[in-house]
């Protein structure tokens, strides 16, 4: 087994940073290039396993791809609907599995799309369901709502759907960015609180910058009409926010200053606000367009927090509580059961093995920091956030080791990289 051990830092963090583009965005952005019949360059992509997966699965499917990995840019030209019988294999990339079944269904053939064992524990029978009541033939070949999941396509003839709301926002942006492809109007109600809506918006918005816009209703009520997506020419991807999130948490652990470039007051992504929440905790803050600036002197206190619309970033900030004085309450986040790995659960029991006061509830989490903590083997249940949110816990607890580290290649292959430069480096540190 690789192993990766942490060495604890007393300096405080002095770092320039900029992540790889976001994962959330590149895939979407692959999709609707795919959507677009004119050609669009795709700039500041991220290579990670989840959009390596969307890519070809996309070139699989005879949409032409030229993609620079060391540039981060990619030519696509899409416009072709998907034909013949196609097995996708995605593996426990959650974007690429739930935005590939409504696009599939756009063609004419057979589909299987498949991923790995979390991949066929995690449900998709919303989506499929949905799919049904605009007259697709979708379902799950082992009749038990996940994946490995069968799509007899033959177009989408559009209408009215229902979609529940409190599991992912996913399933609606996979209907949302294909429904301008449906023959007729289509209706989305969503039924219940809808999770995680800025990604919602995010794809609205990109769906915009490609030419189609949707009437909405609140987060209950999406109307999309028969249209035709126009390529943007040239289309910018930002900065990671949920990666950004580690740096800024390091900086509030360790204290010192850390300036996040490509992730700002004009992001698309919801995740950009989670300096915010460190705000809360006692950071001082600055936002730009573009940039985020956090300074902090190490001195936390917990907070009671709703992070429903930043789910991805709950592991980062349980970490965190961890060095906060008193009780840190992380509410309505159920949804982190059904990710990469039950997220509750994991962090309830591998920050437990380091002495932490964790209580793990449906849908919280409630993290008592006491600042007495041991070295642990941290289990990663294969998700690179747990492993890069564990890695922060060793900056400061002498004895952390993080069990596969290369989990991470999920959505930041070179975390541990930038990890190192800026949390060890000997002055300023300028990275990315």
């Amino acid at each position: 087994m690789q192993l990766y051990h942490v060495r604890t830092q007393q300096k405080p963090v002095l770092a320039t940073v900029r992540v790889p583009g976001s994962k959330s965005m590149s895939n979407r952005a692959f999709l609707l290039a795919a959507l677009s019949p004119e050609p669009v360059t795709l700039y500041h992509l991220l290579e990670s396993q989840d959009t390596i997966y969307m890519a070809k699965a996309l070139a699989q499917m005879g949409i032409f791809l030229d993609w620079d990995t060391k540039t981060h840019v990619a030519m696509v030209k899409g416009g072709r609907r998907p034909t013949g019988h196609h097995t996708f294999f995605v593996g426990n990339a959650g974007t690429a599995m739930r935005f590939l079944v409504s696009y599939v269904a756009l063609g004419e053939g057979e589909f299987v799309l498949d991923g790995d064992e979390r991949m066929r524990q995690r449900p998709i029978e919303d989506l499929l369901r949905a799919l049904r009541e605009l007259g697709v033939e979708a379902a799950s070949e082992k009749a038990n709502g996940c994946p490995p999941v069968r799509v007899r396509a033959r177009g989408v003839d559009g209408g009215v759907c229902h979609l529940p709301g409190e599991k992912s926002s996913q399933y609606l942006s996979s209907l949302l960015m294909a429904a301008p492809q449906f023959f007729r109007e289509t209706e989305i109600v969503v039924e219940g609180d809808l999770a995680s809506k800025p990604y919602a918006d995010m794809t609205l918005a990109m769906m915009e910058h490609f030419g189609v816009k949707v009437k909405k209703e609140g987060y209950e009520r999406f109307v999309v009409e028969p249209q035709l997506y126009t390529s943007p020419g040239k289309y910018p991807i930002e900065a990671d926010a949920s990666s950004a999130s580690y740096f800024l948490a390091m900086t509030a652990i360790l204290g010192g200053e850390v300036r996040m470039e490509g992730v700002g007051s004009e992001s698309l992504q919801g995740d950009s606000r989670f300096a915010s929440v460190l705000e809360k905790m006692g950071c001082e803050v600055a936002y730009e367009p573009q940039a985020v600036v956090l300074r902090s002197e190490g001195r936390l206190k917990g907070i009671v927090v709703d992070l429903n619309d930043m789910p991805d970033l709950v592991p980062t900030l349980a970490v965190v509580a961890l060095f906060a004085e008193g009780e840190t309450r992380i509410l309505n986040v159920a949804n982190l059961r059904i990710k990469e790995c039950d997220r509750l659960s994991a962090l309830a029991t591998e920050l437990t093995k380091i002495g932490a006061s964790v209580e793990e509830g449906t849908d919280y989490l409630v993290v008592r920091g006491n600042g007495s903590y041991h070295g642990a083997q941290l289990h990663t249940y294969e998700d690179h956030r747990m492993a890069m949110a564990f890695s922060l816990v060793g900056l400061k607890v002498e004895g952390i080791t993080i069990e596969n580290p290369g989990c991470v290649s999920k959505s930041f292959p070179e975390y541990f990289d930038y990890f190192e430069a800026v949390a060890y480096g000997e002055r300023r540190v300028t990275i990315g």
